[in-house]
C-alpha cells in the first residue's frame, strides 16, 4: 500500500488520519467538500461523494490503493441520502484492487443493550443512525467508533465546550449517558493498521472504557487547564430520546490489532499532557 485516499479530510478524523498517513510517508490525498483550510496535510482534493461522475474521475486518475471514508454529514435535517450515497459511490465505482475501509457510528444502536458486541441487531433511533447503519453494507472493513476527542481546539468535544466558557455559560453534561470516547490519534492508528491488513467484516474501534458525558467533559477541561468544578452542569438526558449507553466491546479489535486501544488517561500520557488546572 503506497497511495491512500482519505474522505472527510477538513474533519476532526481526517485531520488527523491525513497527519498520521503523510507521517508515515504514505502518498495521501485528502478529499474534502468544504472548509479547506480544515486540510492539513496531504494533497487536497474537493470532491462531492455524492456525484458519481466526479467520483468515478478522481478514482480513475488517482488509483489509490486503499480509501478511508471519514467522510460525515453535518447540520442538516435529513443526512441519510448523502451519507448513503457517498458510500455507496466509493464502493461500486472503486477499483477491485482498491481496499475501502468505511468508518460507521455507535449511533447504529438504541443503547439499550449495551455493551454492543459487531454481530448485534441494529436498532438506530435517529436519521443519522439510520444513515450510518444503511452505508454499513458497503467497504470491505467497517469500522464502529463512538465520540473522537483531541486535547486541542479544531475538535467537536473540545470546541462547544470552550464556547460556552468564552460566553460565560455553563456547560449542561449528561451524567446517564454512557459512550466509548476514542482519541483522535489512536483511532487514525487504528484505521492506518486495518488499511493494511486483510480484517474484513465489521470492527469495533473505540476506547476500552465506558465514559459518561459528564466523565469525559470533566477530562477535558482538566486535560485543558480547566477546573471542571467551575464550568460543568450535571444533568440528566431522561426524556431527550437520546441512546442512553452506546458502550462498545471491543474486545474482538484488542485481539486482531497490534495498534493498543487507549483508555483516556493512557491518551493523555501518550499525547503528553501536563497542564495544571486554572
Amino acid at each position: 500500500m503506497n497511495k491512500v485516499l482519505i474522505t472527510g479530510a477538513s474533519g476532526d478524523l481526517g485531520r488527523v488520519l491525513s497527519q498520521r498517513a503523510v507521517a508515515a510517508g504514505y502518498d495521501v490525498t485528502s478529499v474534502y467538500l468544504s472548509r479547506p483550510e480544515r486540510v492539513v496535510a496531504g494533497q487536497p482534493l474537493r470532491l462531492d461523494l455524492c456525484d458519481g461522475e466526479a467520483v468515478r474521475t478522481a478514482l480513475e486518475r488517482l488509483e489509490p490503493d486503499v480509501i478511508i471514508h471519514t467522510a460525515v454529514v453535518q447540520n442538516i435535517p435529513d443526512p441519510r441520502q448523502p451519507i448513503v450515497s457517498a458510500a455507496r459511490n466509493l464502493d461500486r465505482l472503486r477499483s477491485r484492487h482498491t481496499r475501502l475501509v468505511v468508518v460507521s457510528s455507535d449511533m447504529v444502536f438504541d443503547g439499550t443493550q449495551a455493551p454492543y458486541r459487531e454481530d448485534a441487531p441494529v436498532s438506530p433511533v435517529s436519521l443519522y443512525g439510520e444513515a450510518k447503519a444503511q452505508a454499513e453494507q458497503f467497504g470491505d472493513c467497517v469500522v464502529r467508533t463512538s465520540l473522537i476527542y483531541d486535547f486541542a481546539p479544531g475538535n467537536r468535544q473540545v470546541d462547544w465546550l470552550l464556547e460556552r466558557i468564552g460566553r460565560g455559560e455553563r456547560c449542561r453534561l449528561f451524567v446517564d449517558e454512557f459512550r466509548s470516547p476514542i482519541w483522535a490519534a489512536n483511532l487514525a492508528d487504528a484505521l492506518l493498521e486495518l488499511a493494511t491488513q486483510p480484517i474484513g467484516g465489521i470492527l469495533n474501534v473505540a476506547g476500552p472504557e465506558c465514559m459518561s458525558r459528564l466523565e469525559l467533559g470533566r477530562a477535558l477541561l482538566e486535560a485543558l487547564g480547566y477546573d471542571p468544578k467551575l464550568h460543568i452542569e450535571p444533568t440528566s438526558q431522561a426524556g431527550t430520546g437520546r441512546p442512553p449507553d452506546l458502550t462498545l466491546d471491543v474486545g474482538k479489535a484488542r485481539a486482531l490489532l497490534t495498534t493498543p486501544l487507549l483508555t483516556f488517561a493512557g491518551a493523555r500520557l501518550q499525547a503528553g499532557i501536563d497542564r495544571k488546572v486554572r
